[in-house]
């Protein structure tokens, strides 16, 4: 499969990281296809020369790590959905070896494969995306149904988050008619037990349903004003 074993290595960030200059990782290959997604060559890698997006191997991130881990404070992981690729526990074993923390992004749909990380305390951070109503993801690919249904999946993944006592959160892109601002609210109880929610603006741009990039949906500023008369127990800031 394309990307197997290269990936997407952005060597700096202060964003993917809450609070550390970190280098990001981004995996290819997703179980969703979310229409709005803004990572579409990671999603779907077969739709892209690989030479363009995947511009690093292990060998490479290797000697990167030699050079610059000493001023970095984070490695941040993220996909595609990054539970899936055969790369991660390599990935995560380098950062270790470089005593550097590990932040992972993940769509939250895989808590059997996440478990064991946690349990090893091979986590420092997680995000974990609620991307829409749970019975609405069918809308994003996800054929699970019955004991394989998202809400039963998401709901397992913040369970094992809360008791995992590692620093987390939950965050959600507002994209109509996705998310709006009844649907925030639809969500909310799903997130009363994180540190923190986190809502995304959603910026027009590429995507992988071309019809989704020009989609009119609301700005950091509407965020906010929502905000004003929105009343979650958990805290929640717009990044």
């Amino acid at each position: 499969m394309v990307g197997e074993g290269r990936f997407a290595l952005v060597k700096t960030t202060l964003l993917d990281y809450p609070g550390k200059v970190a280098a990001s990782i981004f995996l290819p290959g997703c179980h969703l296809r979310c229409p709005y997604c803004q990572n579409p060559d990671f999603a779907d890698p077969g739709r892209i020369n690989a030479e363009l997006s995947f511009n690093e191997d292990m060998e490479g991130f290797h000697r990167f790590l030699n050079h610059r881990a000493r001023i970095l404070g984070g490695l941040a992981i993220s996909g595609g959905e990054a539970l899936l690729h055969p790369k991660l526990p390599e990935l995560i074993s380098l950062a270790e070896e470089y005593k550097l923390p590990v932040k992972l992004d993940t769509a939250g749909l895989l808590p059997e494969i996440l478990k064991p990380y946690l349990d090893s305390n091979r986590l420092n951070y997680v995000a974990m995306d609620l991307k829409t109503l749970p019975e609405r993801y069918s809308e994003l690919g996800w054929k699970g149904s019955g004991t394989k249904s998202a809400e039963i999946l998401l709901n397992k993944t913040i369970e094992l988050l809360a008791e995992s006592g590692i620093d987390y959160e939950i965050r959600t892109t507002v994209v109509p008619p996705l998310v709006d601002e009844k649907i925030l609210k639809q969500l909310e109880p799903l997130t009363l037990s994180a540190p923190r929610w986190i809502w995304q603006a959603y910026h027009q741009g590429n995507t992988l349903n071309p019809e989704w990039s020009h989609i009119k949906a609301p700005d950091e500023d509407d965020l906010r004003n929502i905000l004003e008369i929105f009343h979650p127990v958990a805290e929640v800031f717009v990044r």
